[in-house]
């Protein structure tokens, strides 16, 4: 009975000894893997606190563009770092964590806004029909701006409605390129940046393209995700020649 008693509480101690330990390191159960955050700031520095909140002591700064060790990030919008080798905090605000992205994952985002878009070419639509076909995958802001550049009027239907229709001419702009993901005719595959930060969450995909009527020049598409159930929005685009 004893030596049963005793291997009961051997097991139990080298089962429990490993969560004990993540609890003592970590500081908390999240922490299981650690991130890597980014400061992303207009100006100034972001304070460092002691604990997870403005009522905790300052304790240093951290310059724009500054790297740290992120454990966990709380609901209430601050961040655990280490910083001069102890846990500290920061305000979630002002700090990218980022994630991996499969590239397959990636493709499936870009293919689905790039088609929404593409899809305003076929014929012409009312204003009304355009932002509707767009506005599940781009911001209002975008659809506004590429609406007033991208596209003329053509006509009307039958019920006395303005129509539009794409600007066949129109080379750059805020229409897309289309991303060459499996290397058919561009040299290099997209690059993917894929980062939360303030509870959102944010897309780059980024395409050095080889063109020779326009010029070689590299695309990105920012895209956003407001929360978790809802859809990827493209809120930017650039081309860089």
């Amino acid at each position: 009975m004893k030596i049963s008693r005793l291997f009961k509480l051997v097991i139990c101690t080298v089962l429990t000894f490993p969560l004990i330990g993540m609890l003592f390191f970590t500081g908390d159960p999240k922490a299981a893997s650690l991130q890597v955050g980014t400061v992303d700031l207009e100006s100034g520095t972001l304070n460092v606190r002691s604990g997870p909140g403005i009522q905790y002591k300052r304790i240093g700064a951290l310059k724009n563009g500054a790297t740290v060790t992120v454990y966990y990030q709380t609901k209430y919008g601050w961040s655990q770092i280490r910083y001069n080798k102890k846990k500290s905090y920061v305000s979630s605000q002002y700090l990218r964590v980022h994630l991996q992205m499969n590239s397959s994952v990636a493709k499936g985002i870009t293919d689905k806004v790039i088609k929404a878009q593409r899809k305003t070419w076929k014929k012409n639509y009312t204003k009304k029909q355009i932002y509707a076909m767009m506005s599940p995958h781009y911001t209002t802001s975008y659809i506004d701006k590429y609406f007033k550049q991208q596209m003329r009027t053509a006509g009307k239907d039958k019920n006395g409605n303005q129509l539009y229709h794409v600007i066949e001419t129109e080379i750059w702009g805020y229409s897309l390129d289309t991303f060459d993901w499996n290397l058919e005719y561009q040299p290099k595959k997209p690059t993917i940046k894929y980062y939360k930060k303030n509870g959102k969450e944010y897309l780059e995909v980024s395409q050095f393209m080889v063109d020779e009527l326009s010029g070689n020049h590299t695309s990105t598409l920012y895209l956003l995700k407001e929360s978790t159930k809802a859809n990827w929005k493209v809120y930017k685009y650039e081309r860089n020649f």
